[in-house]
C-alpha cells in the first residue's frame, strides 16, 4: 500500500480535501540531457577550482529546514459496495405472473419488481371466506345446542327436585291411607266379633234348641237375629262405603305415585343426556378458539390478498444484484426472490495492513476516485477482527462512506482511495533523503564551519518526500542532503553552490514549495 503526502502552509503543496485548492506554479524543466551536461561540467569545474585553490574536503549539497504544513495520507484501492442491502422475500404464498427485473437492473423506489396471479388469490380469498362462514355457522349452532341442552338440564334438575318431594309425599300419604284402612277394618272386625261373642254367650245361657223355655224364646230369637245381623255385618265389613272410598283414594294415590316415578325416570334420563351434551369450560374455550382461528385465517387471507394485489415493489433507489424469481413459478411465503442494494448509500470497502491500521481512525476524510470521477468520503467502520489473506498476512476490513455518491457509480467497481490521516501545521520539514538512522536513532549530518556535525533528531510524521522534525535542529542549520563520498562526523566538506540535488528553496510563488535544480 503506497503512502502519499504533501506539504501545505506558508509554503505548501496543496492537496487536503478540506482546504480550497491552490494552483501550483508550473516549473519549466530543461531537457534531461542538457541538465546532465550542465551538472557534469559544474562538477568538473568545481573539482578543478578546488584543486587550483588548494581547498580540500568532500563535495556535498545542503538544504535548510523550512516551516510548512504536512498532510499524511494512505493510498489504497477498494471495491464500491452498497451500505444498505435488502433481501426481498415472497410476502405471501402464490404464483408469480410477472418478474420485471433481472440482476444488474437499476430501479427507483416504488417500481414494481414482481406481480402475483390475482385469479388464484381471488380463489384463495373466497375459500377462506367460505371456511369462515362454515365455522361461524357451526359455532352459532353449537352455542344454540348448548343453550338448549343447558335449558333441558335446568328443567330436569328443577323437576327432579320437585318430583322427589312429591314421590316422598305420595308414599307417606299412601302409607297413611293403608294404615287407616287397615285400622278401620281391624277395629270393625274386632267390635263385631266381640258383639257376636257376647250374643252367643247370652244365647247359650238361655239354652239350646228345645231346652229353651217358652218365656225365653223371644229373647233367644232376638239374640239370634242380632247374631245373624252381626255375622252379616262382618261379611259386609270389606265392602262398606268407607272402605270403598278409602280403597279408591289409595288407588288414586298409587296412580299419581306411579306417574311421578315414571316422570322422574324421564327427567333423570333427560338430565344425564343434557348434562353430557352441555359444554364445559374447556369445551367452550376450544369452540371459541376454533372460531377465532377461522376468523384470523380469513383476515390473513384478506391481508395476503391485498399484499399480493399491491405487488412486490422497491423500497428505495438501488440495483438488483441477485434475482432468482421466475415468472409462472409458485412461491411460498418467505422464499428469497431477489436482492436490492441501495444506489444512494454507498461505501468503498478495502483491507488495511497492520502498518496502515496504526494511522487509520474513524471519521478520517478520504478522496475516492471511481471511473475517473473524484468523490469525497470518510471512514465509517473499522472491523474489530483481522482476517488473514492468501499470503497469511492479517488484514483488517475498513469501510469508507461516500458523502456525495451519485447514479454514475456502479456497484462492484474498483476505487482508488486517498485517506488523509495525520496532519502537522507550521511543522519543521526536511527531505526524507537527508535522514540517516542507526541503532541509536535518527540523525542528520550538518555542516558547521566546513566540518560535518552529527545531530540526533526526533521525527514526527512523514511522507515519501518530507519528514517532520520535532527536535534536534533549527531553520538555520545547513543540512547535508547528498554527498559523493561516505560521511563521518568531523570530516571536512565543501558545499556545492546552489544546493545541487534537491535543496528546498522558495520560488517566486509564496503559496508553493518546490524542489529546484540549479
Amino acid at each position: 500500500m503506497k503512502k502519499h503526502k504533501e506539504i501545505t502552509g506558508n509554503q505548501e503543496i496543496t492537496g487536503s480535501p478540506n482546504m480550497p485548492q491552490k494552483k501550483k506554479r508550473k516549473i519549466k524543466k530543461a531537457p534531461i540531457i542538457i541538465i546532465a551536461v550542465v551538472v557534469l561540467l559544474f562538477v568538473i569545474a568545481r573539482v578543478a577550482s578546488c584543486a587550483l585553490s588548494s581547498v580540500s574536503g568532500a563535495l556535498v549539497t545542503t538544504t535548510k529546514a523550512v516551516r510548512g504544513e504536512l498532510q499524511e495520507s494512505v493510498s489504497t484501492s477498494g471495491t464500491v459496495q452498497s451500505e444498505e442491502t435488502r433481501i426481498i422475500f415472497a410476502p405471501v404464498d402464490g404464483i408469480l405472473t410477472e418478474v420485471n427485473v433481472a440482476a444488474g437492473d437499476a430501479v427507483k423506489a416504488g417500481d414494481m419488481l414482481a406481480g402475483y396471479d390475482m385469479e388464484q388469490m381471488d380463489r384463495m380469498l373466497l375459500t377462506a371466506s367460505l371456511q369462515m362462514g362454515r365455522s361461524d355457522a357451526g359455532y352459532k349452532g353449537a352455542l344454540a345446542d348448548d343453550s338448549e341442552n343447558q335449558a333441558k338440564l335446568n328443567e330436569a334438575t328443577y323437576n327432579l327436585s320437585i318430583l322427589e318431594q312429591q314421590i316422598a309425599d305420595y308414599k307417606a300419604y299412601l302409607k297413611e291411607l293403608q294404615n287407616n284402612l287397615n285400622k278401620n277394618q281391624r277395629d270393625t272386625s274386632n267390635a263385631l266379633a266381640s258383639e257376636a261373642y257376647d250374643l252367643q254367650a247370652k244365647m247359650n245361657e238361655l239354652g239350646n234348641g228345645s231346652s229353651i223355655s217358652s218365656g225365653d224364646m223371644d229373647e233367644y230369637s232376638k239374640l239370634s237375629a242380632q247374631l245373624a245381623r252381626n255375622q252379616y255385618l262382618q261379611q259386609m265389613a270389606g265392602s262398606s262405603d268407607y272402605v270403598i272410598k278409602m280403597q279408591e283414594e289409595i288407588e288414586d294415590v298409587q296412580e299419581h305415585l306411579t306417574a311421578c316415578e315414571e316422570y322422574k325416570a324421564e327427567m333423570e334420563s333427560q338430565k344425564n343426556g343434557s348434562e353430557a351434551a352441555v359444554l364445559d369450560t374447556y369445551g367452550r374455550q376450544q369452540l371459541d378458539a376454533d372460531n377465532q382461528l377461522a376468523a384470523l385465517s380469513y383476515q390473513e387471507s384478506e391481508r395476503d390478498y391485498y399484499i399480493a394485489k399491491a405487488g412486490i415493489t422497491a423500497e428505495f433507489d438501488g440495483i438488483i444484484t441477485e434475482c432468482s424469481a421466475v415468472p409462472g413459478s409458485e412461491v411460498g411465503k418467505g422464499m428469497q426472490l431477489m436482492t436490492l442494494q441501495s444506489s444512494e448509500n454507498l461505501k468503498v470497502s478495502f483491507e488495511a495492513s497492520q502498518y496502515d491500521m496504526e494511522k487509520l481512525k474513524l471519521g478520517q476524510s478520504a478522496e475516492v476516485v471511481v471511473s475517473g470521477v473524484t468523490y469525497h468520503g470518510e471512514i465509517s467502520k473499522i472491523n474489530r477482527m483481522a482476517e488473514r489473506n492468501a499470503s497469511n498476512t492479517p488484514m483488517v476490513g475498513v469501510e469508507v462512506h461516500l458523502l456525495d455518491g451519485d447514479d454514475n457509480i456502479i456497484l462492484g467497481m474498483d476505487a482508488k482511495l486517498t485517506i488523509y490521516t495525520q496532519k502537522a501545521e507550521n511543522a519543521l520539514l526536511i527531505p526524507v533523503e537527508a535522514v540517516n538512522a542507526d541503532r541509536d536513532g535518527d540523525f542528520l549530518y550538518c555542516v558547521e564551519n566546513g566540518v560535518v556535525v552529527r545531530k540526533p533528531i526526533v521525527c514526527g510524521i512523514s511522507t515519501d518526500m518530507y519528514t517532520e522534525v520535532l527536535e534536534g535542529i533549527t531553520e538555520e542549520d545547513d543540512i547535508i542532503l547528498s554527498s559523493f563520498t561516505e560521511l563521518s562526523e568531523g570530516m571536512s566538506v565543501t558545499v556545492m553552490p546552489g544546493g545541487m540535488g534537491g535543496a528546498l528553496t522558495e520560488s517566486g510563488d509564496p503559496g508553493a514549495m518546490q524542489i529546484t535544480v540549479d
